[in-house]
């Protein structure tokens, strides 16, 4: 995945600082780079918007948690989640300028798939990512997101539970009866893409 023109100014940017008038800029560029792909991954689940948008909200994303580094206290884990607590309302305002949450039908199947995926599975789970795609838009913001944690960041269900603030087992039915209706919709969604 190439980067965008924001994201590359968003990186230049913290490098230009001066080390000595902000000390953790080397600790937060660590996190950019070991964080980037998951945010990324998430406001792109989220939104259902297009690449651009999703680069967008994440640039804003790490400027956010730039200007409020500050008031963080924690470690790895907890960092990752305060990122996407950021991003999260991110996505929310900008859904809520739009008003109506479009699906990108031209979304780039390449930033969700596994780069190092057998060749004969790959072409299954483009296939698969993109009926997926189109059936996670009409889904709730709530039950989208506890999916998009779960599968698209390949998080476990006490991680998912633990960021939301719910019960691991409120977690786990949740996406276990979404999964159903998913499974009950994907054999209609084959069909139309067949025909």
């Amino acid at each position: 995945m190439t980067e965008n023109k924001t994201m590359r100014s968003v990186k230049q940017w913290f490098s230009q600082e001066k080390a000595s008038s902000i000390p953790d800029t080397e600790a937060f560029t660590h996190l950019y780079e070991r964080t980037y792909l998951s945010v990324f991954r998430y406001v792109y689940g989220l939104s259902s918007g297009s690449q651009q948008e999703a680069d967008d909200l994440t640039a804003d994303t790490y400027a956010r948690a730039w200007k409020a580094r500050q008031r963080f206290n924690g470690d790895d884990q907890a960092a990752l989640g305060w990122l996407l607590r950021i991003a999260k309302n991110l996505v929310i305002d900008s859904s809520r300028r739009h008003k109506v949450r479009d699906t990108d039908e031209g979304f780039n199947v390449e930033l969700l798939v596994d780069p190092n995926q057998v060749p004969e599975l790959d072409v299954i789970a483009r296939e698969q990512i993109t009926t997926l795609w189109r059936m996670l838009s009409s889904l709730s913001e709530d039950i989208r997101e506890m999916l998009v944690l779960r599968y698209m960041l390949g998080w476990q269900i006490k991680q998912v539970a633990e960021h939301l603030g719910m019960s691991e087992n409120n977690v786990s039915v949740t996406i276990r009866r979404a999964l159903k209706s998913l499974q009950r919709t994907w054999p209609q969604l084959q069909e139309k893409d067949n025909e």
